[in-house]
């Protein structure tokens, strides 16, 4: 795995700090700073936190910034499953992205294709009734619900709707 630590640069700068300030800050010389913002070091895991601390983030979350800096683009899959559910899905790692139009009494039960996820509905048009764990939620347009994935749960589309689809990691 590959990471781009000019993302340090990024946020030294939107700090304010300059590389000497940051220096001042980690105890780390301005030498090695400037190295790995050309991505030129390959710093330890101590060094980072030093660095991190000072930025005023965890390590684990500039680590995470240094791996995903570049945006990423991808083409959405269209799927059309056996009840007439149209959706068009973007799969990022660790995130599902869908827009779902479904007609009424469309029924949606997806527990097999999830692990320890979130996942959330948004509620564009329409009317759908959500039952998670035998509880049942009527979400309606301008309406969101999250809950935790693992548990069995299905959609059912009270109206002909349309909804924004989200399923994340924890």
């Amino acid at each position: 795995m590959t990471y781009d630590f000019s993302i340090i640069r990024h946020i030294r700068k939107k700090l304010g700090l300059t590389i000497y300030g940051l220096s001042e800050k980690c105890g780390v010389s301005y030498v090695a700073l400037s190295k790995l913002e050309r991505n030129l070091g390959n710093p330890e895991l101590k060094t980072l936190d030093r660095i991190a601390r000072a930025l005023g983030v965890q390590t684990h979350n500039l680590l995470a910034l240094a791996e995903h800096d570049r945006p990423q683009v991808v083409a959405a899959e269209r799927i059309v499953d056996e009840n007439g559910i149209h959706f068009h899905r973007a799969s990022f790692d660790g995130i599902h992205v869908s827009q779902v139009t479904a007609r009424a009494g469309a029924l949606v039960c997806a527990e097999h294709e999830h692990r320890d996820d979130y996942e959330v509905c948004f509620v564009l048009k329409g009317k759908v009734k959500l039952t998670v764990r035998n509880s049942e939620y009527e979400i309606l347009p301008g309406q969101a619900v999250r809950f935790d994935c693992i548990f069995e749960h299905r959609y059912e589309a009270v109206e002909d709707s349309e909804v924004f689809h989200v399923v994340t990691r924890k």
